[in-house]
This record gives structure tokens, C-alpha cells and sequence, in this order.
């Protein structure tokens, strides 16, 4: 994109200045197009652009003939470098991270299909994609089903380059907001969770029978960091909180089986632990913390 931008801009320039010429020189269109490309070069330090080609241009030249006309060819050279190098880039990543907003509503926890909404987003933003990687998983949600906050980061990597997309529900307004960005490096990327791999196993755990079994609460949370966890003999495993998940069916598991490795879908639920109020007596912060933890493994092996 920034090429084609700056081969256009060095085309129409090159076709103002031409017919600026009031003194007869040799190779004329050459000079006026080195003044320019002179007046556009840049030095990248540290993944910071200068225009080093324009101070060039102020501390060493100083031309006999269309003096005029050659100023000019540098000075629109020092702002295609401006616009290529410094305008564009910004707009570039502005316009790409927009929010996009997925019309979707979700009823309860209990109900929803979490994968069918990942494929849903997945069409929607057209990710063809398939190696899609997850990380960051949270949905909290009250007693009757009721989402409150429900959001998860999806990552793909292609051509050296990484995109990163953030996922949150809007329980408001009932749909998605996504933002997309770009980026150099992802250091966790090859530890992540094939994100079609993740939601295939969340659909295993029935989420109603899990948040009675916890009992009355404010609220509750499914959490993964998508990252693989393992567990030795050594930590003091509680083996009655953790279970593994293999063929779509839940298993319990104990301590002869340590160690073991998987990625974990953490639940547990939220207890009040205290509150603040104000002078009128209206509650103004609230602390929590969790309890009645349970962690479900499954296996590291994605999905075709």
C-alpha cells in the first residue's frame, strides 16, 4: 500500500515540475526525480523513521539552474516521506483496529452454544484462517444464567505477522465488539489452544449442573488462560476438584495418575467478602473472591 501511495505521488509531482522548468538543463526530468526521491529518503533507527534525505538536501545542495524547481521536488519529497512513512502507517492501523459489532443475543449460559458463536465470528470478520489460537477465556454469569461480562482473544499468525483479535460481549446493546490488530510478536503463540480444540471441549461441560453443584452465590465464572497447565504429586493436588475430559465424557482423576498435563477450564464461584457504602447508604464497592474451584483437563492435541 505505502509503495503504490508513493509511486503515485512521484508520478503526478514528477508531471507538475516538469513544466516549472525556466532554464534549459540536461536530463532535467532525471534531476527533478532524484530531488525528489532525495528529499523522501529515510533512515529507520529503531523502527523510527527520519527524513535524512531532506536535511541532505538543506546542509549540501545548492543548485545553479531551477534552483526553484528543485526545491519544490524536495520539499514534496520530505512530504510524501511524511505521509508514507508517518501519516499512513497510523491511519493504516486505526482503520484496521475499528471496533466491528456482531448483532447476537444471548438468552442464558446455560443455552448458549459457545462454539457456534466462535464460527459465527469467524464468518462474520471472514477469517479463513484455521489456525485460529486462544487465549484469555472468562465469562462471568449469575445464578439464572445471565451473562454478566463475557470475553476471550483469539490469535492467528501468517506471513511473520501476527493478528490479534479482543472479543467482548456488549450484554447491553446484546452483540460482539471485536477489535483487530496487528503485531510483530506473540512470545506465548505456540503454547496457545487451537481455539476450535477449546470450545469442542467446553460444549462437554454442562454449565447448570456444575454452577448448582456449587451452591448460592453472587456469581460465577468459567475461566483458561488457553495456556497448558500440569500438575505433580508434589503440589498436593485436591484430586476431587479436578477432572479430565477425554471423548466428550468428564472422568475423575486421582493422585496415582499424577503427573498430568492438559489445558484447564477453570469454575468457580464468586463469595462477597465485604462492601463500602456511602453516607446515604448506597453501596459503592463491593470485593469478592473465588471459591468452590473445579478444573477440567483435556488432552493438547488440536483439531484438524
Amino acid at each position: 500500500m505505502a509503495s503504490i501511495i508513493y509511486t503515485i505521488i512521484l508520478i503526478v509531482i514528477f508531471l507538475i515540475l516538469i513544466r516549472k522548468k525556466n532554464e534549459e538543463e540536461s536530463y532535467f526530468p532525471l534531476k527533478v526525480i532524484g530531488y525528489f526521491i532525495l528529499g523522501s529518503f529515510a533512515l529507520n533507527l529503531n523502527q523510527i523513521s527520519l527524513p535524512l534525505g531532506f536535511v541532505m538536501y538543506l546542509l549540501f545542495f545548492r543548485p545553479k539552474l531551477n534552483e526553484h524547481v528543485k526545491r519544490i521536488a524536495a520539499i514534496y519529497g520530505v512530504v510524501a516521506f511524511v505521509l508514507v512513512h508517518w501519516i499512513l502507517p497510523v491511519a493504516i492501523q486505526e482503520w484496521e483496529s475499528r471496533p466491528h459489532f456482531i448483532e447476537h443475543e444471548i438468552d442464558s449460559v446455560y443455552s448458549m452454544d459457545f462454539q457456534s458463536d466462535f464460527k459465527l465470528i469467524k464468518e462474520k470478520l471472514k477469517i479463513e484462517n484455521n489456525t485460529l489460537k486462544l487465549e484469555d477465556f472468562e465469562v462471568d454469569y449469575v445464578k439464572d444464567g445471565s451473562i454478566k461480562e463475557l470475553n476471550w482473544q483469539l490469535l492467528s499468525h501468517q506471513n511473520d505477522r501476527y493478528t490479534h483479535y479482543q472479543i467482548n460481549y456488549d450484554v447491553d446493546n446484546k452483540r460482539y465488539r471485536v477489535t483487530k490488530s496487528q503485531l510483530d510478536t506473540w512470545l506465548q503463540y505456540d503454547y496457545l489452544i487451537d481455539a476450535g480444540h477449546f470450545f469442542e471441549n467446553l460444549k462437554t461441560l454442562d454449565i447448570k449442573d456444575i454452577t448448582q453443584d456449587k451452591g448460592k452465590f453472587p456469581y460465577y465464572v468459567i475461566r483458561s488462560s488457553g495456556e497448558s497447565v500440569s500438575y505433580a504429586i508434589e503440589f498436593a493436588v485436591d484430586v476431587h476438584s479436578l477432572f479430565i475430559v477425554e471423548n466428550g465424557e468428564i472422568h475423575s482423576i486421582n493422585k496415582e495418575q499424577l503427573p498430568i498435563e492438559g489445558y484447564e477450564i477453570t469454575t468457580f464461584a464468586m463469595k462477597k467478602t465485604g462492601e463500602q457504602g456511602n453516607k446515604q447508604g448506597n453501596i459503592t464497592q463491593e470485593s469478592f473472591e473465588g471459591t468452590r474451584t473445579t478444573g477440567y483437563l483435556f488432552n493438547t492435541n488440536g483439531v484438524e
